[in-house]
């Protein structure tokens, strides 16, 4: 299959992934945890993906492969890891379409009172699965204008917010201690956080799709990372200066009223039209990357050639688009939580980066040649410092993140268990003349 996204394209994917939730759903509940002491907890949040970055962009330089995880670990572990980790990162999937679709029947209360949360969540979910179904190229064109409404949003809510801060009506806040719950407090809002960049390595999920994939990769996350982390610190700051913390708390749609305050009320509408853009750029680049896990698995025989099927028309792996969403689906009708879908995202990535990060530590004993033909080399000394230091904070993470929804962690282990099982019952053939090429 020929590559369909540019640079621009991915760095647009992983921009829409990681700012969706975190800024316009998650904001309110970090600040109740935290207090004044937001910025910091997104600091935090971002050590994981700091690391974890160095390894992604290494593994997606040697291997830029559709369903980039399972690759990584059945090449450089063994095809059990590479299922495991497949299975983990389908767990984070349906948690942030799940997520994301009762997020935004929170957020439409800023527009429109009432209605049934549950069935509003699936029509969500069936609109973009809609999108999706029409192709990659498509629905990666409705990402790109989306990102821009909402960066643009963003960028007018910490401008504006700043010179309403430095003005002459503005009153100062006392919002209290900077640790509003200490630092255990502090330490869950980070885990929150990482929410905030979960989706940095997501791109590597499609790499045979992108355009010069062992190039851009690398560059679309280090660009995405560097942006995303500079919005973060701008609206944490400006929200909370500008408003008292238990105000800010108590708002169903933080930014759009946080903004009422110092900007007229069309902008406003539009920073709240860039919040269900936010959440729309974030369900459409998991449904545009989630799916690709079942479809490099059944190339290799490990699941039914079924799932790698795709549209005659659209070339949309249609078949595991449906599955991932039935799924989600299922759950919301269940009465699974918000917070229990959000954990499912959190700690599926970084269960994940925890198995990348073994991964990139065996690039130098089992495939030196490769690495030595990428595209990009990270010095072996930082590379295996990142990968040690990114498995034990996602490790500290994932404790964190289990240990506040703990229905979280038995669903993992039961993946796991499942997946060892899986691999012994399925012979798994793994591509060996496809390490220097895409998986298409």
């Amino acid at each position: 299959m020929q590559a369909k996204i540019g640079l621009i394209g991915a760095i647009s994917t992983l921009i829409g992934t990681m700012v969706g939730a975190a800024i316009f759903i998650l904001l309110g509940p970090l600040a109740d945890q935290t207090g004044p002491s937001l910025t910091l907890s997104f600091l935090l949040g971002a050590i994981p993906a700091l690391f974890g970055s160095a390894y992604y962009m290494q593994l997606g330089s040697m291997f830029p492969s559709t369903g980039g995880s399972y690759v990584y670990a059945s090449r450089l572990l063994n095809p059990t890891m590479g299922i495991i980790t497949a299975f983990f990162m389908i767990m984070a999937g349906v948690g942030a379409i799940g997520m994301l679709a009762l997020g935004f029947v929170n957020y439409l209360s800023f527009f429109i009172a009432g209605g049934s949360q549950v069935i509003i969540a699936i029509s969500i979910v069936l609109i973009f699965v809609l999108v999706n179904l029409y192709g990659m190229k498509f629905a990666n064109k409705i990402q790109i204008v989306m990102v821009a409404w909402m960066l643009i949003a963003l960028l007018i809510y910490i401008v504006f917010g700043f010179f309403y801060q430095h003005s002459a009506e503005f009153i100062p806040i006392d919002n209290g201690p900077f640790l509003r719950n200490g630092v255990s407090g502090l330490m869950m809002a980070a885990v929150l956080a990482f929410y905030s960049y979960a989706g940095y390595g997501l791109i590597t999920e499609i790499g045979g799709e992108i355009k010069n994939p062992q190039k851009n990769t690398p560059r679309a996350i280090l660009i995405s990372l560097v942006i995303v982390t500079l919005i973060y610190m701008g609206v944490s700051y400006i929200s909370t200066s500008v408003v008292s913390i238990e105000d800010f708390i108590s708002f169903t749609t933080s930014l759009p009223m946080a903004a009422s305050l110092f900007l007229p009320g069309w902008v406003v509408t539009f920073i709240a039209i860039g919040g269900l853009l936010a959440i729309f750029t974030t369900l459409n680049a998991i449904m545009l990357i989630i799916p690709h896990e079942f479809v490099v698995m059944a190339k290799e025989g490990v699941v039914s050639k079924y799932f790698a099927r795709k549209h005659k028309s659209f070339g949309t792996p249609y078949l595991s688009l449906l599955i991932v969403n039935g799924i989600t689906i299922v759950l919301i009708v269940s009465g699974i939580s918000e917070t229990v879908f959000a954990t499912m995202t959190v700690a599926g990535l970084l269960l994940s980066g925890i198995v990348m990060g073994m991964s990139a530590l065996n690039i130098f004993k089992k495939m030196p040649d490769l690495y030595e033909k990428a595209a990009l080399r990270i010095p072996k000394p930082i590379l295996i410092a990142c990968s040690f230091l990114g498995i034990v904070s996602s490790l500290l993470f994932t404790f964190l993140a289990v240990m506040d929804a703990p229905i979280v962690g038995a669903m993992a282990l039961a993946l796991a268990i499942i997946g060892v099982i899986y691999s012994k019952i399925v012979k798994v053939d793994i591509l060996t003349d496809s390490l220097n090429k895409s998986i298409d």
